[in-house]
C-alpha cells in the first residue's frame, strides 16, 4: 500500500506520473512477496517533488539541520518512512548526467529504466527498514542489498512483459555511473562493479533471499 500525502500539490507532470507509475507496480510486486512470506502488506509514504520544491523529512535525513530536501535529493529516510526522489533528479538520471563515477564509460545509453532502477532501489530501503536490516548491516551492504533487490523487481517486470529492448542496460549504465570509490565514508555506497554486480545478481534470479549474501558476506 502507498499513502502519497506526502507528494507535492502541483499539477502532475510527466515525470512525476512516471515515478508515480513506477512506484505502484514495484509496490504491486513486493505486496505479492511480503503477504506470500506472511508479513503485513509493505508500507510507504513518498514524494515526487517538482524542480524548485522541497519536501519537509527528518533533519538526519537532510545534509543540513532544515529537514528540506532539494533538486539533488534521492533517498529514503527510516525516521520518516518516506521515499523522496526529485523530479530534476530523476530527469539527471535519465539522461546520464548524474555521476559519482566521473570515470564511467558510456556503454550504454541511460533512459527511463535508469530512473525505475533508482526507484525500486530506494522501495527496497523501505522494505529493509521493515525488517530492521538498515541498522544492522553496513551501509555499503545494505546499498548493495537494495541494488539487488531492484535487479529482482527488474525480473518480474521481464516476466509481466513490461521491458522495452535497452531496459536493462540503462539500469546497468546508471549503477556504474552512480558507484563511488569511497571507501572512508560511511555513506560509500558500493564501487561501480559492486553495485552493477549487485543488480545483476538480482535480475539474473528473481529470487529475493538470493541477495542475502550481500548482506552477509565479507567484501
Amino acid at each position: 500500500m502507498l499513502n502519497s500525502d506526502l507528494t507535492t500539490t502541483n499539477a502532475a507532470s510527466m515525470m512525476s506520473d512516471f515515478l508515480d507509475y513506477v512506484l505502484q507496480d514495484v509496490d504491486s510486486y513486493w505486496i505479492g512477496v511480503w503477504t506470500a512470506a506472511g508479513y503485513p502488506e509493505p508500507w510507504v509514504n513518498y514524494a515526487f517533488p517538482a524542480p524548485g520544491e522541497q519536501v519537509k523529512v527528518s533533519t538526519g535525513c537532510t545534509p543540513d539541520e532544515s529537514g528540506l530536501t532539494n533538486d539533488s535529493t534521492a533517498e529514503y529516510c527510516a525516521s520518516d518512512d518516506t521515499i523522496v526522489i526529485s523530479q530534476t533528479l530523476a530527469t539527471g538520471i535519465w539522461d546520464g548526467t548524474v555521476r559519482a563515477n566521473m570515470s564511467a564509460n558510456d556503454r550504454y545509453s541511460t533512459g527511463d529504466f535508469s530512473v525505475a532502477y533508482v526507484v525500486a532501489h530506494e522501495y527496497a530501503h523501505s522494505l529493509q527498514s521493515e525488517l530492521n536490516l538498515l541498522d544492522a548491516f553496513e551501509t555499503y551492504k545494505t546499498e548493495l542489498h537494495a541494488d539487488c533487490w531492484a535487479g529482482i523487481w527488474a525480473n518480474s517486470a521481464y516476466y509481466k512483459g513490461i521491458l522495452e529492448a535497452g531496459d536493462i542496460e540503462e539500469a546497468f549504465q546508471t549503477t556504474l555511473d552512480i558507484g563511488d570509490y569511497e571507501f572512508n565514508n560511511p555513506g560509500h555506497h558500493g564501487t561501480p562493479q559492486q553495485r552493477s554486480s549487485a543488480f545483476m545478481a538480482g535480475y539474473n534470479s528473481g529470487v529475493p533471499a538470493s541477495c542475502d549474501t550481500f548482506l552477509t558476506s565479507d567484501y
